[in-house]
C-alpha cells in the first residue's frame, strides 16, 4: 500500500484537468463514453452522479464520493464485482470520463514514452535520439541499478508528476526485465518492449486510482487484506490493459520515436479508460 498521497476533494470550480498536467491534446479516438451508473438502485451516502465532463470544465463537488464508497465495499468484501464498480465510477466521476482522464495524465505518458523508446531502440541496436541517454551504455550493470539510472534520466526528479512517472516505469522495466540479475539489452526483444510498455500505461491507470481512493481500502479486515485488495486492483487493471493494449501494440509494430510512442500509450491508457466506464 501506499503507492501514492491520496487526493483531497475538488475545491468549487476546479478544473477537472489541471492545466500543468494537460500537456498534450486528446488521443485521437479518445471520446467520453455513456454513463450508464452500475451502481444505480444503491443507496450510496456520498455518491454523485455519474455525468461525463470533458476537456475544461470544473470538477464535480464530492468527485470521489461514489468511487471510494465502491473501492470501500470491495475492500470489505474483496468481490471482484465490487471493485469492477469501483473503477467505473472512478473513471465516470472522478476523473470526468475517459478523455479528461487520460488527458490528466499527459506529463506523465509523455515522460515514460521517452524511456520506452530509448529501450527499444537499444533492443534494435538503434543508436539514442539526440540527447537522450543511450541505453546500451548500461549493458553489465545488475538490473536494479540500471532501472534507476534509465528512470532517473528519463523520469528525473523534480518533472510534472514525478512520483507517477517514476513508480510506474519502475514497475514497467522491473517486469519487462524479469528478474534478470545482469542488465542486457541484447538479450530483450520486441516481447520484452511489449510488456514494459502495457505494464507502464497499466501502472499509470493504477497508481492513479490508488492516489484517488483515500482511506477506502482501510475498510479491509486487515492489514494484509488491504494488501491483497490492492494487488487485486493492480491485477484488473493489468487485465484490462493487456486486453486492448496487445491489438494497438501488435498493429503499431516497432515504436522508436518519443512522439510515437507517447501517441501509442496515450491510446492505449484511452481504451483502458473507455472499457472501465463500462463498468
Amino acid at each position: 500500500m501506499g503507492t501514492s498521497q491520496s487526493k483531497r476533494d475538488a475545491r468549487p470550480g476546479a478544473a477537472l484537468v489541471p492545466p500543468w498536467a494537460n500537456g498534450d491534446p486528446p488521443p485521437p479516438d479518445a471520446v467520453d463514453e455513456p454513463t450508464g451508473d452500475d451502481g444505480a438502485g444503491e443507496n450510496l451516502a456520498d455518491a454523485v452522479p455519474a455525468t461525463p465532463i470533458s476537456g475544461p470544465d470544473v470538477a464535480l463537488p464530492r468527485r470521489y464520493g461514489a468511487f471510494r464508497t465502491a473501492l470501500g465495499r470491495f475492500a470489505s468484501s474483496g468481490h471482484r464485482r465490487e471493485a469492477r464498480r469501483a473503477l467505473g465510477h472512478w473513471v465516470r466521476t472522478s476523473r470526468g470520463g475517459s478523455a479528461s482522464g487520460t488527458r490528466s495524465l499527459a506529463r506523465a505518458t509523455a515522460a515514460g514514452a521517452s524511456a520506452l523508446a530509448g529501450l527499444a531502440r537499444a533492443v534494435s541496436g538503434e543508436p539514442a535520439s539526440d540527447g537522450a541517454m543511450d541505453v546500451r551504455t548500461l549493458a553489465g550493470l545488475p538490473s536494479d541499478v540500471a532501472i534507476q539510472r534509465i528512470v532517473d534520466a528519463f523520469c528525473p526528479p523534480g518533472i510534472l508528476d514525478e512520483e507517477l512517472a517514476r513508480l510506474a516505469m519502475d514497475e514497467a522495466l522491473a517486469r519487462a526485465l524479469a528478474g534478470a540479475d545482469t542488465f542486457d539489452p541484447a538479450a530483450l526483444d520486441a516481447n520484452a518492449v511489449r510488456i514494459a510498455t502495457l505494464t507502464f500505461a497499466a501502472e499509470l491507470v493504477f497508481v492513479s486510482v490508488m492516489g484517488d481512493g483515500g482511506r477506502a481500502l482501510a475498510a479491509a479486515p486487515t492489514i494484509t487484506a488491504a494488501a491483497q485488495r490492492e494487488n487485486d486492483v493492480r491485477t484488473l487493471v493489468r487485465e484490462v490493459t493487456d486486453i486492448v493494449g496487445t491489438p494497438m501494440l501488435a498493429a503499431a509494430g516497432a515504436v522508436m520515436t518519443n512522439a510515437g510512442m507517447n501517441a501509442l500509450i496515450a491510446r492505449v491508457v484511452a481504451a483502458v479508460h473507455e472499457e472501465m466506464t463500462t463498468w
